[in-house]
Parts: C-alpha cells; structure tokens; sequence
C-alpha cells in the first residue's frame, strides 16, 4: 500500500533526524544542573496543552473554511501530533505536507488542508509578534535587540497580515489559478474573517500558554526567578520564535531563535543560567514533542479498540 509505505518513510526519516538533533545537543552543559522537577513538570502540562490548543485551531479553521465531515478530536489529534514530528526533519514544509497527506486520508480536502495550512502558519507568526510586540515593546530591556530587528518585524506582521486578509490573499488565489487552470477557484481555495480572526485571537492566547511553559522551564533551572519576570520572559521567548522565522545572522552559534533567547534572558540572569535556560528548553521541546506523539498514539489506539469492541457487539 503506498499511503502505508510513505507514512512509515516519514516516521523513519523522522526518528533518523531526530536522533541526528540530540547528537548536536552538548550534553556536559546538562551535568552540573539542579533540576526542580515540580516546575518541570507543571511546564510539561503547559507545553502539552499548547500542542492539542493547536489541534483545536486547526479544526476550528478547516470548520470556519467550510469543511465537514471532520473526523473526531482524537483522530485529528493524531495526526498532526505525528505530523509535528516532522519539524526534526530538514526543510519547514514537511510537517504541514504530511499533516495534509495523512489528514487527506480521513476525507478531508487536500485543497482545503493546504490553504489552511497556508492560514494556520501565517497566522501564527502574526500572532506570536503582536504578543511579543505588546509585552516588550516598550520594555527598556529589549535594547539589548537591534532596532533594525524590530522594525523588519513589524513591517513583516504588517505584509503577511495584508496577504492573509480574504481581500487580498483570495484575489491572490484567483489571479494565481485563472493563470494555471483558466477558470476561476472554487470556495474550498478561498479563505474568510471569521477564519482569520478567529485564528489570530486563538493563536495569541497559544503565544501565552507557550509562554507560561517556558517560564515554568525557565523556573526548573532557576527557581529563584520571580513572576515579576513573568511577562518579560513570555514576550522574550515569543520575540525570540517570531524573530527566528524572520531574521538571519544572529552571532552565538546557537541559531536565531536560541541567540535572540540567550540574549534576552542575560538582561535578568548571570549569562550561565541563561544559556542553560536556553540549551534546556531546546532539549525540553522535543521531548514535549515525543510525548505529545505518545500520548495522542496511545488515546488513538484506545479510542480504536473500543470502537472495534462496540462493532463487534453490534455483530
């Protein structure tokens, strides 16, 4: 079967790229650290939640768009959970690939899955600047952050929130196909202001339920950090995600997201706890990551045993 052979492709590449992150991890920086496994764990809860407030968006949008016969909660969440996977693998298109070819097999529209994708990636970038935006911009900390910086990424909220609006992304999207098809888009390719809106407003409130992870992290490392850094350590770590897709040539070796973070948290910690926060939440993620997959295979599977037990009483 090759939706079979294709779908197990994906899970070796991922785990193979995976395996290759984890080896690119210095692990001697992990020896000397005084783990709080309470702040860890309630981060762990926080971060859980904000992966399946994903799965939520993402029916709420492919709903708004006008899809139906969506499956169930539990399915939906197993499907972009092993698509999330696919982040580890090189080259950001192919967790939303996968997250449409295996939702395609459920009956959902491969037209509507892409253009929702479309809306789900912009959206969220939009979001999580306009929360780091409101809660530093007017922090004298973020000097530190080259104005340069800011501005490219206000203008770059600003152009991707004018593509995405219906106006202009579904003039785009008739233009674009009457010059390949000659006819004109049906409405699955077409997007609306309920959809936009109501994913902006949904991906905020994730901007702040990510924060509150990595605050909780940040905590795991450093207990003595106070919730009067609350909000500066939510916006630090939403301006250090928004400036990572934008930005190029952030100096540290860490990468841009990393760099930015190291930087940000030096202004209230001694640069040693910084960069363990940093290096931390990195390892932190992708084990969040593991166990989001975990948890939406092991309901999946249960879910699918019941149903096959209800069939079989019914026979």
């Amino acid at each position: 079967m090759p939706r079979r052979v294709l779908e197990i492709a994906f899970l070796v590449a991922v785990v193979a790229f995976f395996v290759l992150y984890l080896r690119g991890i210095d692990w001697e920086q992990f020896a000397q650290l005084h783990i709080d496994w309470r702040n860890l764990v309630i981060a762990t809860i926080f971060a859980l939640i904000f992966r399946y407030w994903g799965v939520m968006i993402w029916r709420f949008i492919l709903s708004d768009l006008g899809a139906t016969g969506l499956p169930n909660f539990t399915t939906m969440a197993y499907v972009y959970a092993k698509a999330w996977m696919g982040r580890y693998i090189p080259g950001t298109v192919t967790w939303i690939a996968g997250k449409v070819y295996m939702a395609s097999a459920h009956g959902i529209s491969k037209s509507r899955l892409a253009v929702s994708s479309l809306l789900e990636g912009g959206m969220q970038v939009i979001a999580v600047m306009v929360v780091a935006l409101l809660l530093l911009g007017f922090d004298s900390r973020t000097s530190v952050i080259p104005i340069d910086y800011k501005i490219v990424m206000v203008i770059f909220a600003a152009l991707l929130l004018i593509a995405l609006s219906p106006f202009a992304f579904n003039r785009i999207m008739r233009i674009a196909y009457y010059a390949v098809k000659k006819s004109d888009p049906g409405n699955e390719l077409l997007i609306n202001e309920k959809a936009v809106l109501r994913a902006f407003i949904l991906y905020a409130i994730g901007g702040f339920i990510l924060g509150m992870s990595e605050f909780y992290i940040s905590r795991t490392i450093a207990p003595s950090i106070s919730w009067h850094n609350l909000l500066f350590i939510i916006g630090a770590f939403n301006l250090a995600g928004a400036l990572g897709v934008i930005a190029i040539g952030v100096p540290s070796g860490l990468g841009v997201r990393d760099g930015v973070l190291l930087v940000l948290l030096s202004v209230i910690l001694p640069k040693e706890l910084a960069l363990a926060i940093t290096v931390t939440s990195r390892l932190w993620s992708a084990f969040a990551d593991i166990l989001f997959f975990g948890l939406a295979t092991l309901v999946q599977q249960i879910l699918k045993r019941q149903q096959a037990k209800t069939l079989q009483r019914t026979h």
